[in-house]
């Protein structure tokens, strides 16, 4: 229950405070659904300087009004990879992986899709396992670089 821990986890852009965007794609992760104004209501409800942003004293004030215990940042990618997993067959094919990334608003070229598949598909099979999704996006770098919220372009570097 490391809420600092999780806080710097999902600063994507690593400025030291959790914009609407971030707190969505955290959200997101832990299987909620909220509209973009719902996390705005929530970060009024804490935002303290009126900045439209949290600072770690704003997020963790947000984490205690939680009823639910903050999920670990790996259970939050393992619950991601089931989402994604429409046929529940352990494995995301490119045609599910193209459309999780649609579903989280990353939107990316053949090229680009093409490229991230050869990344995360390590036994080159095809399909990305639940090992092979871990092993990329339980990545700070991976989180910095490629998880961006409103990111036009996927690039996985």
């Amino acid at each position: 229950m490391e809420y600092e821990s999780a806080f710097k986890q999902f600063d994507i852009n690593g400025d030291g405070v959790i914009s609407t965007d971030e707190l969505q794609y955290l959200l997101i992760t832990v299987g909620l659904k909220p509209s973009e104004s719902e996390v705005m209501i929530m970060i009024e409800s804490v935002d303290m300087d009126d900045n439209g942003v949290l600072s770690i004293c704003e997020f963790l004030q947000l984490m205690s009004k939680q009823h639910k215990p903050f999920i670990t940042p790996k259970s939050q990618f393992e619950a991601v990879f089931r989402t994604f997993d429409y046929d529940n067959d352990g494995q995301l094919s490119r045609i599910e992986f193209k459309q999780a990334l649609f579903s989280i608003g990353q939107r990316c070229s053949e090229d680009e899709l093409e490229r991230l598949m050869m990344n995360l598909d390590r036994n080159m099979d095809g399909r990305i396992s639940k090992k092979e999704f871990l092993s990329v996006f339980m990545t700070t770098q991976f989180l910095r670089l490629v998880i961006r919220p409103r990111l036009k372009t996927v690039r996985l570097e």
